[in-house]
């Protein structure tokens, strides 16, 4: 498994802007979470992002939202045929806030998609593809990448951003998915709405089935094929994710942090945290 906190090297710079990244082979990309915002559209592609225990579909158009801490996978299916294709920035909203606040309609929107507990993951944005591909271009030409960009620049990019993005919402209506049009949970959502609720407890491959009234064999199958990875490795990261949010927010010691976490077995906790995190969890602890 690959570590699942990807730190953000900002390097004085206001947004880390990536264009137009091409990927024509398959890579099945790994559970993570960053202490930034994160936005990814997607220029061409399919596949698969998970956030919040919802798999939402990789097409031309969409817009995915990550919140700071946000545990996500990006699933792709690419090739030279039909390669994935994106853009994506992260940035730390309260830089950016003091540009923004006269325009109080969009900053509320940022604040919204920033700290909003039932924030819209993903905005279905095809009707305004052409106009985002103009906009992202032009931002990149101002040598975003670099980060050669002004202060204002940097501010009136994320202000015509947020601009589509409300114009969106309001042709959607406010609780219609942005745009994502609903279906039946597919098994693995169902499985990792699951898990949300029972990670702390002891779980096995034969309760998750009979939970599900599904075969161990299908419940192990159906989850790698409809998301990328295993069963073991998103509850690992469920888990994780949560130890890291008691050290910072507890003085818990940290064999009760693995015990609330579902993992009380002290020396295999410590070992799996500095595996997938990179750092014990005292030192992460220390750090944070």
């Amino acid at each position: 498994m690959k570590r699942l906190y990807s730190s953000v090297s900002f390097e004085g710079k206001r947004i880390v802007w990536d264009y137009r990244l091409r990927s024509d082979a398959p890579f099945q990309g790994y559970y993570h979470w960053h202490p930034c915002f994160e936005l990814l559209f997607v220029h061409e592609g399919e596949g698969t992002v998970i956030v919040n225990q919802i798999a939402y579909e990789i097409k031309r158009g969409m817009l995915f939202v990550f919140q700071p801490f946000h545990l996500h996978k990006v699933y792709p299916r690419p090739s030279p045929e039909q390669p994935y294709i994106r853009s994506k920035l992260h940035f730390v909203p309260e830089e950016m806030a003091d540009g923004m606040k006269d325009f109080p309609r969009r900053f509320n929107l940022l604040q919204r998609l920033w700290e909003g507990q039932d924030t819209l993951c993903a905005w279905d944005l095809l009707e305004h593809a052409e106009y985002l591909e103009q906009l992202l271009r032009r931002y990149d030409r101002q040598g975003a990448a670099k980060g050669h960009a002004s202060e204002e620049d940097d501010v009136l990019f994320l202000l015509q951003l947020l601009g589509v993005m409300q114009e969106a919402e309001g042709s959607f209506g406010h609780d219609a998915a942005a745009g994502i049009v609903r279906r039946p949970l597919r098994y693995s959502e169902k499985i990792m709405r699951w898990i949300e609720g029972h990670f702390a407890e002891e779980i096995g491959l034969e309760r998750i089935a009979d939970e599900l009234h599904l075969s161990k064999s299908y419940v192990s199958r159906v989850f790698r094929t409809e998301t990328g990875a295993s069963l073991t490795d998103y509850l690992t990261a469920r888990r994780i994710k949560h130890a890291c949010r008691l050290l910072q927010t507890t003085t818990l010691p940290v064999e009760r942090i693995g015990a609330e976490v579902g993992l009380p077995d002290a020396s295999y906790f410590v070992q799996l945290f500095k595996k997938v995190i990179g750092t014990t969890p005292l030192k992460y602890r220390n750090r944070a």
